[in-house]
């Protein structure tokens, strides 16, 4: 007699020893895989870059990622080898007879209840609009929410979140078919924001090709990059050039919602055609009255034609953050910084040895390769 907490998703002969087989169920990816004869469940979308572990190899009870060979313990999705650092959802499984039996929300108490489905969510969304941001290598797009089908699916996410983006087409890139982007719209708005500079990589190109009404594959949302719930104290955002896009999600979302949490904001750029979503930024400062923006150029001399600049230059600094700061803020703000490896490094040290700040007091957010 079946079980009714379990799922059927295929028979023994289905996966022979020492073989893995990929397997949707609710809407998840499973990775099943027959070792020694017993069989193990892993969610099957790898948590570096979501590549497709049925599809890698497997050596005792470790499965490795075929794009960058992260390796995974099949029996508690520990993380074995990097560049993962992320473990993945395990799943219960019985055999029933010749069936193969899944427990599909039974994941490692271990994982988070977001890590444990997330990742194997796919939604197909339409890209609804593009734009090259003029004077720079920046590309904009601007995507459905809700799945086109009838009764289709909201991506639903918090802002500061990111989803893996699979666009189809992509082939040699050593960084494999799939991206992961943050998510640049609030989830107040009806549709799906991302921001990326365009490189020399497939990847890139084919992103960069993408018309009107092509379909895109999401699977998320990730990310604990998000705004704390304890408005008594200040969020600080430190942001390097297109590391801004998470914090565009967070001021629209809290300036929407009208919450009382103080954010001050210091984005860096080299000149000011670089500024990313500058209009949406202003937008909020009318009407959020907790909302303070400081920008910042870096560029000797700001090239920019027929645009005076009066705000701050050179890169953010102890004595930038003290003449926009109110007293008090350094001692009880969170920290949020995001951008270049080499620019959050300077002010993650920067907010260790020279401010002496507690380190769950900051959260960081590396863009690499955009």
């Amino acid at each position: 007699m079946q079980n009714e907490k379990f799922i059927k998703v295929g028979e023994k002969s289905d996966i022979p020893l020492s073989r893995m087989k990929e397997f949707q169920v609710n809407g998840q990816s499973v990775c099943v895989a027959n070792i020694d004869g017993k069989y193990y469940a892993i969610n099957n979308v790898c948590s570096h870059e979501g590549g497709p572990l049925a599809e890698g190899r497997l050596q005792g009870y470790e499965v490795e990622c075929p794009w960058h060979q992260s390796k995974f313990e099949m029996r508690t999705g520990e993380v074995k080898s990097p560049p993962a650092v992320e473990p993945q959802a395990t799943y219960e499984v019985e055999i029933f007879g010749e069936d193969i039996m899944l427990k599909v929300n039974s994941g490692s108490e271990q994982i988070s209840e977001e890590r444990k489905g997330a990742a194997s969510v796919v939604y197909t969304l339409v890209l609804q609009e593009r734009q090259a941001l003029q004077g720079t290598d920046i590309l904009i797009l601007k995507m459905s929410k809700q799945e086109k089908s009838e009764g289709g699916r909201k991506l639903e996410y918090i802002a500061g979140q990111y989803a893996f983006f699979d666009i189809g087409g992509v082939y040699n890139d050593a960084k494999g078919p799939v991206r992961h982007f943050t998510i640049a719209s609030s989830p107040t708005e009806e549709f799906i924001l991302l921001s990326t500079r365009i490189r020399d990589s497939p990847y890139k190109k084919r992103l960069d090709s993408l018309q009107i009404g092509t379909e895109i594959k999401v699977r998320g949302p990730l990310g604990e990059f998000t705004l704390h719930k304890d408005y008594s104290k200040p969020a600080i955002l430190l942001s390097g050039g297109i590391g801004v896009t998470p914090f565009r999600s967070m001021i629209k979302y809290a300036t929407d919602k009208n919450l009382p949490t103080r954010i001050i904001m210091f984005d860096s750029n080299k000149n000011q055609e670089n500024i990313l979503f500058k209009t949406d930024f202003e937008n909020c400062t009318k009407t959020n009255k907790n909302l303070k923006i400081i920008y910042t150029i870096t560029e000797e001399q700001d090239t920019t034609k027929n645009k005076e600049w009066k705000g701050e230059k050179g890169r953010i600094d102890l004595a930038m953050l003290k003449r926009h700061l109110e007293p008090g803020d350094l001692e009880k703000s969170i920290f949020y910084l995001c951008g270049p490896p080499a620019m959050v490094k300077a002010m993650g040290e920067m907010l260790d040895q020279n401010l002496q700040i507690a380190s769950e007091r900051i959260k960081v957010e590396e863009f690499t390769g955009y």
